[in-house]
């Protein structure tokens, strides 16, 4: 009886384990900012890094060719965007969009999109002050 009980109070303490482990507060938060979205589920590869590390990062489409580069991460109210060059004109560029971080992926190293480059071309125009820098990602 004794062993039954002992057994039933290890399985109760280990299925609540889960949930212990999720409300527990991370001890050593970074300082930068998170590309998080509340738009919907952001990739968690890219939710850990920093707009830093995605600025100038290849944007590869469905085809597994390079369409856009990130020129930065930007936010709108509660959302987050990347801001992609995708006219890819040596910085000499008047066709910079924004598109939601939940849209982008990562495959292995490389930062991809389920879409084409001329799907690229229909993505709402990225507009100074409309937005909100993240971290001086943008210049």
């Amino acid at each position: 009886m004794k062993t039954l009980m002992t057994a039933c109070g290890l399985v109760a303490m280990l299925a609540a384990a889960p949930a212990f482990a999720q409300s527990a507060t991370p001890t050593n938060k970074t300082t930068a900012p998170s590309v998080a979205s509340t738009e919907g589920a952001v990739d968690p590869a890219i939710a850990r890094m920093s707009a830093d590390q995605l600025k100038n990062k290849e944007v590869y489409g469905t085809d597994g060719k390079e369409i856009a580069k990130v020129e930065g991460v930007v936010r709108k109210g509660n959302d987050t965007y990347a801001v992609l060059d995708v006219d890819h004109l040596v910085n000499i560029s008047d066709k910079d969009a924004v598109l939601p971080m939940n849209k982008l992926h990562m495959k292995g190293d490389k930062l991809t999109v389920d879409m084409t480059k001329d799907q690229m071309q229909g993505l709402e125009k990225w507009q100074k002050g409309k937005y909100e820098d993240i971290k001086g990602a943008l210049k």
